[in-house]
């Protein structure tokens, strides 16, 4: 069979049985840079800007179609004047074609892209590619990261000190034709486009991966690393398959990462709670918060970066699948996401068992409310049964009783000195246990610090010795020219180490 390499569009004439092979005479290279910047998908309407509109899929086109809502979208393609770019490093010409793309990943992530074809050589592109990495490339003298965030109404003027546009996340995809197995690029070539240095390598020290359903055909060559990726000899629907999986792990890498730094957050905000907070509702109300804040990182974790890592699902293609799972754990996004949502789940759980703690405390003061109430009604009940029989006591037909005598004379004092001593007794009961239970919770607040009660902990089981930092000595002054030691003639000679007499 002899593979037809004219045209470069996936779709080919009706009556061939495979796509033709893509035979562009230059070299395509597509670096992607995840961003700070957020965009709310359902902003846009549901059938716009959908993948299959800006890109050629091929016969996968239906099902990309179905899978829209999950797959990054294409807000915008713009084709960059070739002659207006200039590079920090790569000098010799200007590239025959760029476009600059943005992309709008599902769980709301804006995306850059920047594909430049150049007639250049794979081991000759290398520091074209590190200039494009870092974004070390201007267009008519504007950076390319100012230039995409105009693109989409970001004003750098507006943003002092926040974080910078693109992100640390990024990945290079290279694409090339391949006519004949010989011109497939040998594994040197390969590291050395993969790496971005022009230097030999030692094959049993490299992390290159070679998926095996994008190196079937003796003339297809897939390749990848955690940062570059060169893709030779595939048709160009299978291209545009790959430069979407790109954008979508690069994607989820930039959120995995933003997840973690506010899980980190988190437990800082946690470990330094004060255990002596005496206002319980404001200690409920932080936890409650840094739980909810926890259930939205656990759902975008399984919703923007677990399930982004499954293309399978829902794309039926061998060479997609394989790429796709590849990359995910080339740039170890399976490990890392079941690590972070590690820490979720135990931040979760320690969390909890605070909350229990909490509620446990409330539910004591407020057993503690509840004894005051009830010994406060049954001694006023007390009270009101004694003073009835008190005043019972003056409207009694006995000669006792004085009826020319007013109730406030002075022979009535022992009754009213009874009745005040029984108040008395009363609100020396109440302040008592008040005191009682301001005591018990002023021991409860004395517990010693979360680093404390760690260490402290292991102390105890594993016998660590908690060092004083008050204590301890500083260094004494070190000579800027170290002294010899000589040796007395008549003294023996003493190891290293031994003080000096």
């Amino acid at each position: 069979m002899t593979l037809n390499g004219a045209g470069t569009r996936s779709n080919g004439s009706g009556g061939d049985l495979f796509a033709p092979y893509a035979s562009r005479p230059h070299l395509r290279i597509t670096t992607v840079y995840s961003t700070s910047w957020v965009c709310d998908p359902d902003q846009f309407p549901p059938n716009g800007h959908t993948p299959t509109d800006a890109l050629a899929f091929g016969r996968l086109a239906p099902f990309y179609e179905m899978a829209r809502n999950q797959l990054p979208r294409v807000l915008r393609k713009e084709s960059l004047d070739c002659a207006s770019l200039v590079c920090q490093r790569w000098q010799p010409g200007a590239p025959t074609a760029a476009t600059l793309w943005h992309f709008l990943h599902p769980s709301g992530q804006v995306l850059v892209a920047l594909t430049m074809d150049v007639p250049l050589g794979l081991v000759e592109s290398v520091p074209l590619m590190e200039d494009l990495y870092y974004a070390s490339i201007q267009c008519s003298g504007v950076p390319l990261e100012r230039l995409a965030g105009e693109r989409v109404g970001h004003r750098p003027e507006h943003a002092q000190g926040q974080t910078p546009s693109f992100l640390p996340e990024r990945h290079q995809l290279v694409f090339r034709s391949v006519a004949s197995p010989e011109d497939a690029p040998d594994d040197d070539t390969i590291q050395r486009v993969i790496y971005r240095s022009d230097l030999p390598y030692r094959p049993e020290h490299s992390s290159i991966t070679y998926p095996a359903e994008l190196n079937r055909r003796p003339t297809t060559v897939g390749a990848l690393g955690p940062y570059a990726s060169l893709i030779c000899g595939h048709q160009d629907y299978i291209e545009n398959c790959v430069l979407l999986s790109a954008v979508q792990t690069v994607g989820s890498a930039a959120r995995l990462r933003e997840i973690r730094e506010v899980a980190y957050a988190y437990g800082h905000r946690y470990r330094a709670r004060s255990d002596g907070e005496r206002n319980m509702h404001r200690r409920r109300t932080m936890l409650e918060s840094i739980s909810e804040g926890l259930s939205h990182l656990e759902l975008e974790l399984s919703y923007s970066v677990e399930a982004g890592g499954d293309i399978g699902t829902l794309v039926p293609a061998l060479r997609v699948e394989s790429f796709h799972n590849a990359l995910y754990a080339a740039m170890g996004l399976t490990e890392r996401s079941t690590t972070i949502g590690q820490m979720l789940s135990r931040l979760s759980n320690a969390i909890a068992a605070e909350l229990t703690s909490v509620e446990s405390a409330e539910q004591r003061a407020g057993d503690r409310r509840r004894i005051r109430t009830v010994v406060a009604v049954t001694f006023v009940t007390t009270v009101t049964g004694t003073l009835s029989l008190l005043f019972g006591f003056f409207g009694i037909n006995a000669r006792q009783v004085d009826e020319h005598r007013s109730m406030f004379d002075d022979s009535y004092t022992p009754i009213y000195a009874l009745i005040a001593l029984i108040l008395a007794c009363a609100v020396g009961i109440f302040g008592g246990m008040r005191l009682h239970e301001r005591w018990t919770e002023r021991r409860e607040r004395s517990r010693i610090r979360t680093w404390e009660t760690i260490h402290g902990l292991l102390a105890r089981e594993f016998g660590a010795v908690i060092l004083d930092p008050a204590r301890m000595a500083t260094s004494p002054p070190t000579p800027t020219v170290p002294g010899s030691r000589t040796r007395p003639p008549d003294e023996e000679p003493q190891p290293s180490g031994t003080p000096t007499q």
